[in-house]
């Protein structure tokens, strides 16, 4: 069931919502039992095969922390309990002889893992188990993330359940404007991105530089639609999800991309890959009297171990997250690239470039990667990029027409991306000059018209594009 259907619109968030309200008349136990029954209903409607597997899932991790907490061993059972869950993971993603992946699989297992992580140390309390489901399973989160925080999330679950007028206003705004993104400004552009990346041998210049700039806005308002919708359906049901999308496109460089695209999934690898990994080198370094400051990191060897090899490792694994297939690896390769080009420019203190041409230079090479991650296979990628450096030719046929009428409506979305503030700033009034939402008359009346106007649109593609993964 997708956030942007009509099914969802209609039917089960207004169920969810009005449930929830009754329910926390009743107390906090019943409001929290409704909505881990409406994130099972949820799940059962998208992937009813699977309902068992997520109730596994959940149920397995949350007796193994109450395990943890009653052993002096801990930590070992907290590696057994990630063993486990990647072991489960790989399975269906990688070596399942049936291809079909479970819907969300990798986000409720990495915050459930994440969970495990937090909890290794012995030095919290364990969640009770209402509060466990919610944080694994609650629908909002659970098919496309965001990845969720231990920290930030089990102590907002000792607050009083109902609903909060404010809240829920707030709630819709994020949510409708999410909405707007995805069925008008992300689906639109489907048809165009179909077209091009499923016949590629055959792309002149203009076409294919037309499918590559499609397919990056696509995924751009599709994923920050999606982002907006989570975190105004979390905090309907009074719950502050983390941003998971921060304006990248205006990145200056690579690492920076990286810190606001897809935040939550950095962070959990930043904490649980990154950071362990550079830290064995520094110390194995250090025990054998190596030097690991910058002056060394600018060698050949201690940029290949101090940096190379953790960034190497982190972005395979976000290559893997996507999928084995040689599209994703080629993907992570190509960003790990760029990373340690950037890297190296910072080292060696090179010149910054000008605000514009940085903005420019990360985005092309973001683009020329999600070629890459779009397309069907290597061939295919290669023929996309062959036809943007013009190998196909340069021609203008009438065949190609279309481009020039889409040429205004991919100007006025990057526009969007490049000038526009964002939800976030929009609704609490985060960005000078921006008056943040207020219960208003003409906020009620521009929310409307956007609400009705989303509806209209709801249909498209449906499926949000992160929900394969």
């Amino acid at each position: 069931m997708s956030f942007s259907g009509l099914p969802f619109l209609l039917g089960f968030l207004p169920l969810a919502v009005c449930g929830f309200a009754v329910a926390g008349r009743w107390g906090d136990a019943v409001a929290k039992g409704w909505l881990i029954a409406m994130s099972l209903l949820f799940y059962g409607f998208a992937a009813p095969a699977f309902v068992p597997l997520l109730v596994l899932s959940v149920a397995g991790n949350f007796l193994l922390l109450q395990r943890m907490h009653l052993s002096p061993e801990a930590e070992r059972w907290a590696a057994f309990g990630v063993v486990a869950n990647l072991a489960v993971l790989g399975w269906f993603k990688y070596l399942a002889p049936d291809p079909v992946t479970p819907l969300g699989l990798s986000f409720f297992t990495f915050t459930q893992i994440g969970c495990l992580l937090y909890h290794a140390g012995g030095d919290v309390q364990p969640p009770r188990a209402a509060d466990y489901g919610l944080f694994a399973a609650f629908f909002p989160g659970l098919t496309a993330g965001p990845i969720l925080n231990p920290h930030d999330m089990l102590p907002q679950y000792g607050r009083r359940w109902h609903i909060d007028p404010e809240d829920l206003a707030a709630g819709l705004g994020f949510f409708i404007i999410g909405l707007l993104k995805k069925t008008v400004l992300a689906d639109g552009l489907a048809g165009v991105v179909a077209a091009g990346f499923d016949a590629p041998a055959g792309l002149t210049l203009f076409p294919a530089w037309q499918a590559a700039c499609s397919y990056s806005l696509q995924l751009y308002f599709d994923f920050s639609g999606y982002s907006d919708m989570a975190i105004g359906l979390a905090r309907m049901f009074g719950l502050r999800f983390p941003d998971n999308f921060d304006q990248p496109y205006r990145a200056t460089s690579v690492i920076e991309y990286w810190q606001r695209w897809h935040m939550s999934l950095t962070r959990f690898l930043m904490t649980h890959v990154h950071a362990p990994l550079t830290l064995a080198v520094l110390r194995w370094r250090r025990e054998h009297a190596l030097p690991i400051g910058a002056a060394a990191q600018q060698t050949a060897a201690g940029f290949a171990w101090m940096i190379a090899v953790p960034t190497g490792v982190t972005m395979m694994l976000v290559a893997l997250w996507h999928g084995a297939a040689w599209t994703f690896l080629v993907f992570g390769a190509l960003h790990t690239a760029f990373l340690l080009v950037n890297h190296l420019w910072r080292l060696h203190r090179m010149p910054g470039l000008p605000q514009l041409a940085a903005v420019g230079l990360t985005y092309l090479c973001v683009l020329l990667a999600s070629v890459v991650f779009r397309a069907g296979d290597l061939s295919g990628a290669g023929s996309v990029l062959a036809g943007m450096a013009g190998w196909h030719g340069v021609t203008f046929s009438p065949a190609d027409m279309h481009v020039a009428g889409d040429t205004g409506w991919l100007a006025m979305l990057y526009a969007i991306v490049w000038g526009a503030p964002s939800t976030r700033q929009i609704m609490l009034g985060e960005a000078p000059g921006v008056r943040g939402w207020k219960p208003s008359p003409r906020w009620a009346v521009a929310m409307g018209c956007a609400a009705t106007t989303g509806l209209l649109a709801a249909g498209g593609t449906g499926e949000f594009l992160y929900f394969r993964f």
